[in-house]
């Protein structure tokens, strides 16, 4: 069978219809290429830089919890901190937190814990606190996450 490669696609509404096919024909992994194919097509949409990352890594957690929910699901809480106070602080306070977010666990799942906000903040760590990045650096250890694992792919 001839699967085709989410990354060849410039169409998210195509994108869609090749998850849902893949989603139908139990392909989990073509379901996942697809969501983060989606998310790098939004990323791809703003400043190059901390923005750009900021908004695929959340698309990719508005895809994951859309696929959990089986309906659009949309983080407006997180869109609308980022309107008030930009992506830095939302990533800031998002380091602070004692746990993770699903989004990282399902990322390292899948070994592209490249594409979480803690991999963000490792690589912009000069834009953030110690106290955050040393948090962030105590959550990668307790999930075992190298730092390899946290360069963009």
């Amino acid at each position: 069978m001839n699967i085709p490669d989410p990354k060849t696609f410039t169409d998210p509404e195509k994108l869609r219809k090749l998850m849902a096919n893949a989603v139908r024909l139990g392909y989990p992994d073509l379901v996942f290429n697809c969501q983060l194919r989606i998310a790098e097509l939004v990323g791809a949409t703003h400043e190059k830089g901390i923005e750009r990352e900021f908004w695929t890594a959340l698309s990719a957690a508005e895809e994951f919890a859309t696929a959990i929910k089986g309906k659009t699901a949309r983080l407006t809480k997180v869109r609308a901190k980022h309107k008030r106070v930009g992506a830095q602080k939302v990533l800031a306070d998002a380091a602070m937190e004692a746990e993770v977010s699903e989004g990282f666990a399902v990322l390292v799942e899948h070994g592209r814990a490249d594409l979480s906000n803690e991999a963000i903040v490792m690589r912009n760590e000069e834009l953030f606190s110690v106290d955050a990045v040393n948090a962030v650096r105590k959550k990668l250890m307790d999930h075992n996450v190298s730092a390899e694992a946290l360069e963009a792919a």
